[in-house]
């Protein structure tokens, strides 16, 4: 008995027995041309390392700035060095910026809003049950 739901599993699309070439690839033998890369390292002021991927360019091309892809913040190409960015903002949380829009005290009244509406539908819900 035959599972078609686990046909593919473990199998690269486009790929078959044929060395690594599927389809037109293996009838015609032409094979793809894969562009040269470049692997560039970046490191933020807590030292994590970021590696992105670029295609083969000139060293003018490459950013030096990279966001860090653990933290967020800045990173540039040299270890234990602060870039320089253009952007004076700092990196701010979700919760940071829900802050900046809404004081304590309107915050409370949200939460407060929200809990009598969670709590009205649970007494309609418990009382249409009963009937």
């Amino acid at each position: 008995m035959v599972n078609a739901g686990n046909a593919f599993k473990g199998k690269r699309i486009g790929t078959d027995a044929y060395g690594g070439m599927a389809g037109w690839q293996a009838e015609s033998g032409r094979i793809p041309v894969v562009a040269d890369r470049t692997i560039v390292s970046y490191w933020c002021m807590a030292n994590h390392e970021s590696r992105p991927t670029f295609a083969k360019l000139h060293e003018d091309e490459i950013p030096e700035v990279w966001d860090c892809c653990r933290c967020g913040r800045p990173a540039g190409r040299l270890p234990g060095v602060e870039p320089l960015v253009d952007c004076v903002e700092p990196f701010k949380s979700h919760l940071q910026y829900v802050k900046e829009r809404r004081s304590d005290e309107e915050a409370a009244r949200v939460l407060e809003q929200a809990l009598c509406n969670l709590r009205a539908r649970r007494t309609n819900l418990g009382s249409g049950l009963a009937t």
